[in-house]
Parts: structure tokens; sequence; C-alpha cells
């Protein structure tokens, strides 16, 4: 699964890191497109934040770039539904949609069709392993790209994190996760953007923490391949089936179990802990955690309002995801 991701890169310096040679071999930039979501970076994304992603400029109105980046809701809006997209009901989980369902679903399907998939930029996510039982509390990891050796993942002043026409990115090595957007318009006329990351089953490379994982687009060829809008909906998805993730491509380390609350957005959330800190709860984790039980008994106070059509949809929506 994917549930929480780190990206810390700041907007402008982002536009360079999801860079690209275009097909006259000239190193390009990103730039952002205007829309009433704003990107802010942070250690600790959690479902219903703002993450940022790479699209088809064909997607947009008299945008002339061939890739741009777009502020999202994480978390697809379904089209179905109706009022404050803010207050949707939090039972709604649509941050993840499986490879498997992602055709027949009625949140998904309808983007697919439209052609609105999109790349989901981030340094690493987080994901928890189990204890060996339930009295053991889950570790949580950082996974990310593979770095040059000199690079610290957990580390930002050993990332260089330069651009030229010439030699392009030379920095840290943001991962790109094949996901799909939608558009919804709110009761005002405003537009707003949303995404869901695409799973699969795990292969070698993480089968040992998590029996899920997000699609990683390796190359240049499979991120210009699923942003085509030439490729059939089929053919994306059988694009997305035959790929074959190396298994040096990713990277991992423990990190503190701080991670855990979506509260906490600092620095330390990704930071490398040693295999003796493991399990070990600071007085700081424990209070963050109450504060976490007590945000979560209001959110399923807040979802009480829903009504019976959006709990079938809810239903369905489990089901698919």
């Amino acid at each position: 699964m994917c549930g929480r991701i780190c990206c810390s890169l700041d907007p402008e310096t982002l536009c360079c890191a999801c860079g690209y040679k275009d097909a006259n071999g000239k190193q390009r930039k990103l730039a952002w497109v205007k829309t009433k979501l704003k990107y802010d970076p942070s250690y600790n994304m959690c479902p219903r934040d703002i993450l940022p992603c790479i699209v088809s400029g064909s997607h947009f109105e008299e945008e002339k770039e061939e890739r741009v980046l777009c502020a999202m809701t994480w978390g697809m809006i379904p089209p179905w539904y109706q009022g404050d997209y803010k207050k949707r009901p939090n039972k709604i989980a649509t941050h993840n949609s499986r490879l498997e369902n992602i055709h027949s679903s009625t949140v998904y399907s309808p983007s697919l069709q439209k052609q609105q998939r999109c790349i989901v930029i981030c340094e690493g996510f987080y994901e928890w392993k189990p204890g060996t039982d339930s009295k053991i509390q889950k570790q949580p990891y950082y996974i990310y790209a593979t770095q040059d050796k000199e690079i610290k993942a957990d580390d930002p002043t050993t990332w260089s994190n330069e651009f030229s026409e010439t030699g392009g990115w030379k920095g840290f090595n943001v991962l790109k996760l094949a996901g799909i957007f939608g558009v919804y318009k709110t009761e005002e006329g405003n537009i707003i953007h949303s995404c869901s990351v695409i799973t699969r089953d795990s292969n070698k490379v993480l089968s040992w923490l998590h029996d899920r994982m997000p699609v990683c687009l390796s190359n240049e060829e499979e991120c210009q391949v699923w942003l085509s809008k030439y490729l059939s909906t089929d053919a994306a998805i059988k694009t997305l089936n035959d790929m074959v993730l190396q298994e040096t491509a990713l990277n991992w380390h423990p990190v503190s179990v701080i991670v855990n609350n979506g509260l906490n957005k600092t620095i330390e959330c990704r930071k490398k802990i040693k295999p003796k800190e493991i399990g070990q709860a600071s007085f700081m984790t424990s209070w963050l955690q109450k504060g976490s039980a007590v945000s979560n008994k209001r959110k399923s106070t807040d979802d009480k309002g829903t009504n019976n059509k959006e709990d079938k949809n809810i239903s369905k929506i489990r089901k698919e995801n």
C-alpha cells in the first residue's frame, strides 16, 4: 500500500527534479499549472494532503508544454460525490487504487477512459512492518529510489540538486509513482484535481515488508508511455502489468514511530534509526498517538452524517481498494 509520502523539495526545485529530455534532445524543466490548490513540502504527507503530480499538458486548455506539474489532493474525489469535497466522509479511502480492479471501478474507470493518467512525485513513502505478535508495535520504514553512494536519503546536505540544459538534473532521484487523476467542479465553479496512487502485488523487492506496493516508473521511457495521450486504456493497463521493477531500484531504512502520527511532519520522520532503537517509544510518541486517537474520534463523529447512498458507494469502494 502507500498511505504516507515524503516530499520536501520546494516547488521550484521540484520543477528541476522532474525535468526530462524532449524529442529534440533538450533538457527541459517543468512548470506548474495554476490551480486552486497549492503544494506545500512535507516530510509526512497523509491522504487528503496536496501532492505534486506530473501530467500531460494536453489536459489543460491553452497549455503548450508537453508536461506540467499540477497540485492535487491525495485521494480521488468520487464522480458521484456532491457537496464540499473537503468534507467528504473519511470512510471514503481513495488514495490508493488496485491495478487489478482499476479498469472496472466506478471511481477510477471514468478517469481511465478520459486518459487522465498522472505521475505522483515524492522523495519516498512510508510502510509499516507488523511485529511477530499483536503486542509488538509495527515498525515503520522509509522507502526511496536508490541513490548514488554519496547521497543519503535522510540528509539533504548530501544532495547536490543542480540542473543544466546539457546535463539535466543532478541531485536526489525522486520516486515516480503511476497514478490517475480526476477533475471535480465545486459548487462555486472551481476546478479541483484529485489523484490516486496505483498499487499492485509486491514483488521480491518489498514482499518482506508488505503484500502491496505502488507501481514505480523506473525510467523516462515508462514515464513517457504512461503519460501518452495516444495510448489506449487497455494498452496503458497492460503496460503497467508488464513492468518489471529491478531489485536494485529501491532502498529503505527503519525510521522512528513518530511518523505514525500524521500531525508530526518534521524532518525526523524520515531519519534513519539504529536497529536498537526499533520498538522504543518515547513520551512524545505516546503523546502524539493519543492526539491521533482524539483526532480520529472527531473524524468518526463527522462521518455520522453520511447518507445511505454514500454508504453503499463506500462499501463498493472498499472492495475495489
